[in-house]
């Protein structure tokens, strides 16, 4: 049983690098929801895109995988992520007390590492609070939305240019779109969105980006992506329920 870890341990796998502010913006968000939900718990941040050290999963509550930016819909990756994906497989596969939270970049890399297969959204960059819907797992897992018109409803901040195209063996949609995916006999749960992001955390990206988002849109439309970022989402709230997952009796 997770919950005889006392206190909690978490790792949280920074999978990106970058001299911009809102690099430790964004760890420091995870930080703050994880104080929010599991005040006591120990968090420890490694970042394996530089130093290519990983935590002893066997010692752990959690895992948590963060967004980033490498290409997952490539044939060969960087050493550093190969490495990462051997050890979501491992820890999946040794270490069943552990669980395992994957969002964005996160999401695919775990989806990629357990058989599943990247591709670039036909719909093009997502960003911003965006509007999703549970499939029926995904409601009996979160219940009911607080949309009174519609339960299956929700949203989440989204930043990514690629998704989940083909599911990994094992894994159940909860969210159309294979939005959140859960393995319920490996103790993991993925989100293409971001449950963690705030308003500010998500605006800072957008100042520093290089125009890979950004790149080609009017003066409108870049405030239009800005504002996205202001919705009100079900993040904090869907979290919550993350947390009460982990430490379920396993």
């Amino acid at each position: 049983m997770i919950s005889k870890l006392t206190p909690p341990r978490v790792a949280i796998l920074r999978n990106y690098d970058t001299p911009a502010s809102w690099g430790n913006a964004m760890v420091d968000s995870w930080k703050a929801i994880l104080k929010a939900t599991i005040p006591d718990a120990e968090v420890e941040v490694y970042h394996p895109i530089t130093d290519g050290i990983l935590p002893d999963a066997s010692k752990l509550s959690v895992v948590i995988l963060t967004g980033g930016v490498f290409n997952l819909t490539l044939p060969k990756v960087d050493p550093w992520v190969e490495q990462t994906l051997a050890f979501i497989r491992d820890t999946a596969e040794n270490c069943p007390s552990t669980k395992m939270v994957g969002v964005c970049w996160g999401h695919q890399a775990i989806t990629r590492a357990m058989g599943g297969e990247i591709e670039f959204n036909p719909y093009g960059d997502r960003v911003g609070v965006h509007p999703l819907q549970f499939t029926k797992r995904g409601l009996d897992f979160f219940g009911s939305s607080k949309n009174a018109v519609d339960p299956m409803a929700f949203a989440l901040p989204e930043f990514h240019k690629r998704r989940v195209g083909r599911l990994p063996p094992g894994s159940v949609s909860l969210a159309k779109g294979n939005e959140i995916l859960i393995y319920e006999d490996k103790n993991i749960i993925t989100f293409q969105g971001h449950p963690e992001m705030t308003e500010s955390v998500g605006r800072e990206i957008l100042d520093a980006d290089d125009g890979a988002y950004m790149g080609g849109l009017s003066e409108r439309e870049a405030e239009e992506m800005y504002a996205r970022f202001s919705l009100s989402h079900d993040g904090p709230r869907m979290f919550q329920k993350v947390v009460d997952w982990i430490f379920e009796e396993v």
